[in-house]
């Protein structure tokens, strides 16, 4: 009901079944999709995914770490 924005009363006086049974559904695949693309089996949609390492390699001096400065 969280994914929803919704409570359990409104869901049980506004849905029916075959709104809750799709809902449930679309909740289930967009979880799915989620752990695929948390896992690396994802859809690449066009982009090509690095490890961190290869990441911080490839953009070498490009990253710039400064320390915060203390503005008291």
């Amino acid at each position: 009901m969280a994914e929803w924005g919704v409570t359990p009363d409104y869901i049980v006086n506004n849905w029916d079944e075959d709104l809750l049974g799709l809902m449930i559904d679309r909740l289930n695949q967009r979880k799915q999709r989620e752990q695929e693309a948390t896992q690396g089996r994802g859809r690449n949609l066009g982009k090509t995914m690095v490890s961190d390492t290869e990441l911080f390699s490839q953009l070498g001096d490009a990253i710039r770490v400064e320390k915060k400065q203390d503005g008291g």
